[in-house]
């Protein structure tokens, strides 16, 4: 072996070598590039003829269509002006196609996400749909292909795109080594109690400046909370909540969206959140799920790192996916198969870090 080679192969040296971890990074705020949707009186068109008004703070509706050989669950989005189709059954998927470009043509909507199955997620690209993301193990173990159809220019272009692709690079570069710091001295991660959400209430609300779910609304949060989603929180010694997030249930396909994810300022950069997501993976794995996702804003360096650190795998990005910060926001899909990795891998394979 050469000198050189030695020197590299000290310790001390490839610590020097490895890169410094940049300072705690802002979120970046998105440019609106179109208008906000209306959500005090709106009137939904349901097809054939049904249009329905709805007063209030309208989110969207849930609607259930079917016709001559397909069927389809979707949510009529109004907040973020689009459709999800939520579950499908469509041979050929000719028929769904149009009767959705119907419904989105009706109700003014510029976005339709499906997720496709991997027997007729090609088909989708016939119609003009793209492929934005494969989020792997969706479907009980099978891949779902997120394709979208676009409705018009302006929620087709993404002003930061470049942008959004560089801070994928910059955070693989910048931490080649995986697995969570230990949790910071005072703090403990559990899980969400209903004495918790006047307090999550609150944090939801001094973070997000609009969210694509109504997460801010007490009968919201109180109906889905612990049933529809699992929330965990991280408090301090004096046993405030300064850290939340979610898992919402999909338990049809084993799935389950991190999302919700919230840290008071004062609290940021100690690796809470780390801890939140790994508590709820295994609250998940106990469940059997098969797959946890999440889709995380393009523009936020630190969740994107903070999936990447936890090993979940970046595998596309969501153009002018839903309205977080004030304007329509690009959402990264990072995803882990629950039945490899758990957090006492990680820690077998890379002690946790001070």
């Amino acid at each position: 072996m050469t000198a050189a080679k030695r020197a590299i192969n000290s310790d001390t040296d490839v610590a020097a070598l490895r890169p410094t971890p940049p300072a705690l990074v802002a979120d970046t705020k998105p440019r609106p590039t179109k208008a906000r949707a209306p959500l005090g009186v709106v009137e939904l068109t349901l097809g054939d003829g049904q249009i329905v008004t709805v007063y209030g703070v309208v989110y969207g509706l849930e609607h259930a269509v079917q016709g001559d050989g397909y069927s389809a669950r979707l949510f009529l989005d109004q907040y973020n002006q689009r459709i999800r189709v939520q579950d499908y059954q469509a041979a050929p998927v000719r028929p769904l196609v149009l009767s959705l470009r119907a419904l989105a043509d009706a109700n003014g909507f510029d976005k339709i996400i499906v997720m496709a199955r991997s027997d007729d997620w090609q088909e989708f690209l016939r119609f003009g749909y793209t492929l934005e993301a494969v989020l792997k193990h969706y479907h009980a173990g099978a891949d779902a292909f997120v394709v979208s159809k676009f409705r018009s220019q302006e929620r087709l272009a993404s002003p930061g795109l470049m942008e959004e692709t560089l801070l994928i690079e910059q955070i693989t570069d910048a931490y080649p080594a995986k697995g969570p710091r230990r949790l910071a001295e005072g703090y403990q991660a559990r899980l969400a109690r209903p004495g918790d959400v006047p307090s999550l209430l609150a944090l939801y609300a001094e973070i997000f400046e609009s969210y694509p779910s109504p997460l801010k609304h007490a009968s919201y949060l109180e109906h889905v909370f612990q049933k529809e989603s699992i929330f965990a929180v991280c408090v301090d010694e004096a046993g405030a909540v300064v850290a939340a997030a979610s898992a919402e249930l999909h338990p049809e396909q084993r799935a389950a969206e991190l999302t919700d994810c919230a840290t008071r300022k004062e609290a940021r950069g100690r690796g809470l959140m780390s801890h939140i997501l790994l508590f709820l993976e295994e609250e998940l794995r106990r469940r059997e799920y098969i797959c946890a996702y999440t889709m995380a804003r393009a523009r936020s360096f630190g969740m994107n790192r903070v999936f990447y650190i936890l090993d979940y795998m970046y595998n596309g990005r969501l153009i002018n996916n839903c309205d977080i910060y004030g304007a329509y926001e690009d959402m990264n899909i990072w995803v882990k198969d629950l039945r490899g990795r758990s957090v006492a891998d990680i820690a077998a394979e890379q002690p946790l870090s001070q």
